[in-house]
């Protein structure tokens, strides 16, 4: 169980034997999931803290047309949806479902709690985790405020830029992991991608793109 969790950025700094105390002193449960399986529904309550431990899932938002819009893919070690477990509306964001054969530890609301109280560094460590996650849904829905994919692209790229300094950019993520991060198709992602490098903006070359013009770049979100 403990080897399970030591590289789950919620437990980072603790030992494995500090850990193990702990989980003793609380309750817990582990569950497995075969591939296509549903682990929440989006409006379910969230009273519990869930961990993957094996596999993955993916989190799927249903618009009002009852189509299941992809928010993202998630893999163990990481928690899902920490952010949402505390509030006075604390309820699963989206539906999540399997990828493939899945194991969870899930640790009740109370337990949680308990964890805070008997160890200092994991209230830290989930209070970083929270923080990042919020920043992750205040850059999504900065994309989503760029009406074309044109414009979310060039906003990325400056982005990356003023990370890296430098005309020559190496991409955070792969074409699917950005296209679901834009919330748009992956061939329209790269679609838009060939577009801008036959306009002159850019050159693609998979992970690799140098920037043209930058001022264009900047033009397109001013």
């Amino acid at each position: 169980m403990t080897p399970a969790l030591t590289n789950n950025p919620l437990f980072r700094g603790i030992t494995p034997e500090k850990l193990s105390a702990n989980l003793e002193e609380i309750s817990f449960h582990t569950r497995s999931y075969r591939k296509g399986e549903i682990l929440a529904r989006q409006g379910d309550v969230c009273n519990r803290l869930v961990i993957l431990t094996k596999g993955s899932v993916r989190g799927e938002m249903i618009d009002y047309s009852g189509r299941l819009i992809k928010v993202e893919d998630i893999a163990a070690p990481r928690a899902l949806a920490p952010l949402f477990l505390f509030g006075e509306e604390n309820r699963f964001p989206v539906e999540v479902t399997a990828n493939e054969p899945t194991e969870v530890i899930e640790i009740p609301k109370a337990s949680v709690l308990e964890l805070f109280r008997r160890n200092e560094q994991f209230l830290e460590n989930y209070m970083n985790l929270s923080a990042n996650y919020a920043r992750t849904l205040s850059d999504k829905l900065f994309f989503m405020s760029f009406k074309t994919i044109r414009q979310k692209i060039a906003s990325y790229l400056l982005r990356l830029y003023k990370q890296q300094q430098q005309l020559q950019i190496t991409l955070d993520r792969s074409q699917q992991e950005l296209s679901d991060y834009f919330g748009v198709s992956r061939p329209s992602l790269a679609r838009e991608l060939s577009h801008m490098q036959e306009d002159g903006m850019i050159i693609a070359d998979r992970k690799q793109i140098t920037i043209l013009q930058k001022e264009w770049l900047i033009r397109l979100i001013q």
